[in-house]
Parts: C-alpha cells; sequence; structure tokens
C-alpha cells in the first residue's frame, strides 16, 4: 500500500509538471506510475483469491491475468524508456518502438507456447530485467558514441551514481526472483500459511526500485515547478546553479550557440542586461549585442522574453 501510494503521488506530481512546462518526460513518467499502480492491484486480487482457501503449487507457480500484466509492462516499462529517449533527445521513432514491440511479443510468446511452472514464471517477470538490462546498454552506447561533452555530462556527470543504484537493485531483482521462484521449496506447513502467495508474484527488489524512481520524479518536478517561470531564476542553492549551467550547454548544443554566444546566453537567462553582460565577460556593449542577435536568429526567436520561453521550454 505504500508504494501504492507513492506511485499515486509521483504520477500526480509528474503530470503536474507536464501541465505547466509542457516537458514530455513528465507524462511519461506519469504514465509509468499510473500502470505500475494496477501492476500492484494484480498482486492484491491474487492474494484474496488465494486466502478463500488452501492453494497449491499450481497457483503459487502461476501467472494470474498473464496477457494483462504483459499490456501493464509494455506500458510502464516503454514510458521508462521513453524517458531515456526525451533525455538523450533519441528522436527515431523506430528506436522508440521497437524494444517495446520485441518485449511485448516475447512475454506473449512465453505466455502462448510455455507449459505452467516456475520456468514459465521466472521468464516471464526477468523479462522486466533484461529490458532495463537494455536501457543500460543503450546508455552506454549513446555515451561512448557521442562526442557532445554537453551530452556526457547529461548522461553520466549528473546521473552516474543513479545509473550505478539502479543497475545494483536491478541484480538483486534478479537474484530473489531466482530464489524465491527457481530454488526456495517451501515445505507444507509455509505453505498453509500463506507467504508463499504473498511473494510469489511480489518483488521487494522491484518495489525498492519503484521508490527510488518515486522519490527522484517528485524531486524534479518540485524543481521544475519551482524554476518554471517566465522571468529568469535566482539559484538559491550550487543544484539549481548547476542545473541552469547544463541547461543552457544542452540549448546552446541544440541550436549551435558558439562559446562566447554560450556564455551571452548564461546572462541572459541570470536576468542581467546587456551592459552588465559586457562588463563581466570584458566585452564592448556592441559585441554582446551582436552575439545577442546572434542567438534570436539560431533559435528562431524576436525577443528576450520569446528567448526565456523556448529556453525553458513553455
Amino acid at each position: 500500500m505504500s508504494v501504492m501510494f507513492l506511485c499515486a503521488v509521483s504520477c500526480s506530481a509528474s503530470f503536474g509538471a507536464y501541465l505547466l512546462t509542457r516537458n514530455r518526460m513528465y507524462l511519461f513518467s506519469a504514465v509509468g506510475f499510473f500502470l505500475y499502480y494496477f501492476d500492484l492491484s494484480f498482486i492484491f486480487q491474487t492474494e484474496n483469491l488465494g486466502v478463500q482457501g488452501a492453494f497449491g503449487v499450481d497457483l503459487l507457480y502461476s501467472i494470474q491475468a498473464p496477457y494483462a500484466k504483459a499490456l501493464i509492462a509494455t506500458g510502464l516499462l516503454g514510458s521508462f524508456w521513453l524517458v531515456i529517449c526525451e533525455y538523450i533527445d533519441e528522436k527515431d521513432k523506430a528506436v522508440r518502438a521497437i524494444p517495446c514491440v520485441v518485449f511485448l511479443v516475447c512475454d506473449l510468446l512465453i505466455v502462448v507456447f510455455m507449459e505452467g511452472g516456475p520456468v514459465r514464471q521466472w521468464l516471464f517477470y526477468s523479462m522486466r530485467e533484461l529490458f532495463l538490462v537494455w536501457c543500460f546498454a543503450f546508455l552506454l552506447y549513446t555515451y561512448y558514441s557521442d562526442r557532445s561533452s554537453c551530452m556526457r555530462k547529461a548522461l553520466v556527470g549528473r546521473q552516474k551514481g543513479l545509473i550505478l543504484l539502479v543497475g545494483v537493485i536491478a541484480c538483486f531483482i534478479v537474484a530473489e526472483n531466482t530464489y524465491v521462484i527457481l530454488l526456495w521449496q517451501p515445505a507444507q506447513e509455509v505453505m498453509d500459511s500463506g507467504l508463499p502467495l504473498y511473494i510469489s508474484e511480489r518483488n521487494f527488489s522491484e518495489n525498492a526500485l519503484v521508490v527510488v524512481f518515486g522519490v527522484l520524479a517528485i524531486r524534479h518536478a518540485v524543481e521544475a515547478l519551482r524554476l518554471r517561470h517566465i522571468e529568469p531564476p535566482v539559484p538559491s542553492s550550487e543544484n539549481q546553479e548547476r542545473y541552469v549551467v547544463l541547461s543552457v550547454a544542452l540549448f546552446s548544443d541544440k541550436w549551435g550557440l558558439t562559446a562566447r554566444e554560450r556564455d551571452v546566453l548564461k546572462g541572459i537567462v541570470d536576468g542581467k542586461d546587456n551592459q552588465n553582460i559586457a562588463s563581466e565577460l570584458n566585452l564592448a556593449l556592441g559585441t554582446v549585442k551582436a552575439h545577442t542577435h546572434n542567438i534570436f536568429k539560431k533559435a528562431n526567436v524576436a525577443t528576450r522574453q520569446d528567448l526565456l520561453r523556448k529556453f525553458w521550454g513553455k
């Protein structure tokens, strides 16, 4: 229930951030938490059915509502994958769609063609971790193949600890699935207690991973709502300053700004006028005006307000 509550809060926070920023990362995040909420609801359904009377091995190693679960898992993992694609600015529709289609087809093949039992159940749920492995592999490929230093900072510099933590938790998920489904042989008295049914389709490590994502989503949604307005934000912490600096770098890469134009853009985002920017950068006022004109031209805007709206994603 605690994880379901966190999913509801994360979904609401992410969707609220999307409505104000129109950043689709928040929309995909909201969809993912919404679907995981319903994924957990199937676990409660299984338990409620099981407590009606004695249950055996068939129920323990069954997959309740497998087609619905396959569709929900495709949606929530696809949402996670689309968040990554948005983050690294991957526009290729095939790259976005093919991993989700492959995952769904593999899950359906397992359901349709494999006989019921622990191996079938283990493969069905381990497909989720295989999808996470794909996500990590793609991030590593992008990191080592992309020559943009700003993209490298975005992929690894800011999120290195998170990526490592998610990788460790994913390993625990696989280990827990393997032990509970394939290795554990509960005694009859344990079966009678209902404990095996309680943990047969629940993975506590996976719940922990969702908690990490939920806390992260809420934190970023709150940060986006705080920073998101037409007037430039005044950084109140080192983290916000790093956020602005990285945003300037990514915006500059996207629109092909020169190094000096990037410096001028940072001054504009900080709310400085041309004279103050010129003094800070030791440039002539006319030079700053020329750089500002070039920034407007490259970003296809006419005024500072238009530039700030585009910079903050309005």
